[in-house]
């Protein structure tokens, strides 16, 4: 009996026993998901390369097949030119620059494949405009990509041009509208900015094939036309910022029977300021909308949210951290003591596959005493490099020590402000940072810290951010978001947990509008390049370090189109454009239709063959 006792408590004991392990184990999977601690380190599909060339690095020594003619005498036309040499560079097309104003002699054309005039007056061509017909005739190609003023020498070669009649006054160029099959995104109207009478009006023959229009009146923007064996493009736009130059591309691209150029296939997802403390006590209107905290209404809705959308489009976001809000750069850096945010949303965004870099110590940007930030920010400069570098390495060593996977090398400056000396002071001295985030475009001040894709001379690479927030509707930000779609294939945008908090930046609409606003952007991105690949910054930077470094020569024959790639590392992505024939079958790469007569090639190895078939 005794024995059947002692049985029976033994019994009764283990299965308690089994009982409490249960609980336990719930009990600290619920303490690990909490405070966000259970997730390894971002596992990276494109690893970045030990060291990189620069875009002009990787051009020396190319012999150029492309003409650029200037006019550094018309209004704009220094402009026009410095944003067809970036382009070009970046198409990684090799480029000789003559300047009708200067050169007495011109270039023979025959040296070369294409030619691009920016010139508006096409008597400052004088008569080698008629050998520049000549040379089209016998199989050259040349883009007009300047607005053409209405002159003798204009109408001499109109009907060569593709136009029938043409006015003495131009149209205002309010919108553009690319025909579908033409650029990714097409089929659609894109907005210009402070648009003006830039567009000559003309009426094209009926051989001409138009690529654009204007969205009001219809006015032909770009378009082409066969002479004898070559072909003339035309670029009717006369707006010629940074934000254009896809449309110009995708022009350029015409040109011949074939075009390539390398591109970084990327869209990638910042996140400044996360994670970072969280502000204690309400949001004016996210307590009226949501009978929230600000730090409940992160837990609750937003992040949730951040998260079903990533779930729906691949994403993958990278989030910049910030150790304080504090605006102290004299004294040493202080530790962090409230690590639980940072732990449970930074170990959260791993786990959803994402990636941390740096933002900054605090929010202070890294400027020394003399930067003058004017009237438009109340940030503090930092007294010397010694304290730009204390401040970076306390901000290294707190994101180790809280989440210890987690592996930054990208920054993001502070409202994207960087200066000379800062940025100096991070390529030599703060070799964590391997790569820089911050603006593409630029907003009429020096203090932006604006950037081009590419590798700066001291290795870092330069990741500018294109659009960022929730408006990337019909604004400029969408034409820009199109434009470098067609350039670089790529797109980089950013947003921040406290713009529900910021009027200007959609607080008073809520986060619902913004949330439709955002999901609106990512439905255009998805159906006009559903082949773009969604990454985290640092393999858009390994991206960038394949893409900087590749050069490009294609050879056209009558069967098959051979691509010869320089400094091909282990892969390279190319946009391809058919304009003589179809791609058959491919050897060294993988081909994927995009729209019309344009592809994304995938190249494997250094030289790519692809079958030439008859349309």
């Amino acid at each position: 009996m005794r024995r059947l006792q002692s049985w029976f408590l033994r019994f009764r004991w283990q299965k308690l026993l089994v009982v409490w392990l249960v609980f336990g184990l719930m009990a600290a999977a619920l303490f690990a998901e909490r405070s966000g601690v259970q997730y390894t380190g971002t596992h990276l599909r494109l690893n970045l390369l030990d060291t990189g060339l620069t875009k002009e690095e990787a051009a020396t020594g190319e012999t150029p097949t492309c003409l650029l003619l200037c006019d550094s005498t018309v209004d704009g036309g220094d402009e026009a030119r410095a944003q067809f040499q970036q382009m070009l560079l970046d198409m990684k097309v090799p480029t000789a620059v003559a300047d009708l104003a200067e050169e007495e002699v011109l270039p023979a054309f025959e040296n070369y494949q294409t030619v691009v005039v920016l010139a508006a007056d096409l008597d400052t061509l004088g008569l080698r405009l008629l050998d520049l017909m000549d040379w089209v005739e016998q199989g050259g190609n040349v883009l007009f990509a300047m607005t053409l003023e209405k002159s003798g020498a204009f109408d001499t070669v109109a009907q060569k041009l593709g136009v029938l009649s043409s006015s003495w006054s131009n149209k205002v160029a309010e919108s553009i509208v690319p025909a579908a099959g033409f650029m990714l995104g097409g089929g659609q109207r894109y907005e210009l900015s402070d648009p003006f009478e830039s567009a000559l009006g003309v009426q094209l023959r009926d051989d001409a094939t138009v690529y654009a229009v204007t969205g009001d009146e219809g006015v032909p923007l770009v378009w082409s036309t066969e002479l004898g064996k070559g072909r003339i493009v035309v670029d009717n736009i006369g707006v010629y910022d940074k934000v254009m130059r896809g449309f110009y591309a995708a022009s350029y691209s015409l040109l011949g029977n074939a075009c390539a150029y390398p591109v970084l296939n990327s869209a990638v997802f910042f996140l400044d300021d996360f994670p970072s403390p969280v502000p204690e006590g309400d949001g004016q209107y996210i307590r009226q909308q949501y009978g929230l905290s600000i730090a409940e209404f992160y837990a609750k809705v937003w992040w949730p949210d951040l998260v079903r959308l990533a779930e729906r489009y691949g994403i993958r976001y990278t989030g910049v951290m910030i150790e304080n809000y504090g605006d102290d750069t004299e004294a040493p850096p202080t530790r962090q003591r409230n690590i639980r945010q940072f732990q449970y949303y930074g170990g959260l965004l791993l786990r959803q596959g994402g990636e941390l870099g740096f933002h900054g110590y605090n929010h202070q940007p890294l400027v020394l005493p003399e930067t003058d930030y004017g009237d438009r920010y109340d940030y503090r400069q930092w007294p010397s490099a010694d304290a730009i570098v204390a401040a970076m390495d306390e901000l290294t060593s707190f994101q180790k020590a809280v989440l210890p996977y987690a592996s930054g090398s990208v920054y993001v400056p502070p409202s994207n402000i960087l200066s000379a000396s800062g940025r100096a002071i991070l390529g030599s001295r703060v070799p964590q940072v391997r790569t820089i985030a911050s603006s593409y475009l630029e907003d009429g001040t020096d203090l932006p810290y604006v950037q081009e894709f590419g590798v700066a001379e001291d290795g870092v690479v330069e990741e500018p951010r294109i659009v960022s927030g929730s408006m990337v509707g019909d604004t400029y930000m969408r034409t820009a978001a199109l434009s470098e779609l067609n350039l670089h294939f790529v797109s980089t945008h950013f947003m921040h947990p406290d713009d529900l908090l910021d009027v200007d930046r959609g607080a008073a609409e809520g986060w619902e509008v913004y949330k439709t606003g955002l999901e609106d952007y990512l439905e255009w991105l998805t159906a006009a390049a559903s082949a773009l690949r969604m990454q985290t910054a640092t393999e858009c930077a390994g991206a960038i370090q394949r893409f900087s470094a590749l050069t490009v020569r294609l050879e056209s024959g009558a069967d098959a189109w051979t691509l010869r790639l320089g400094n091909f590392a282990d892969e390279a992505w190319l946009l391809f454009r058919a304009n003589g024939g179809t791609p058959g079958s491919v050897s060294g790469g993988k081909l994927t239709h995009l729209t019309g007569n344009l592809y994304l090639l995938r190249a494997d190895g250094p030289i790519v063959t692809m079958e030439r078939k008859e349309k």
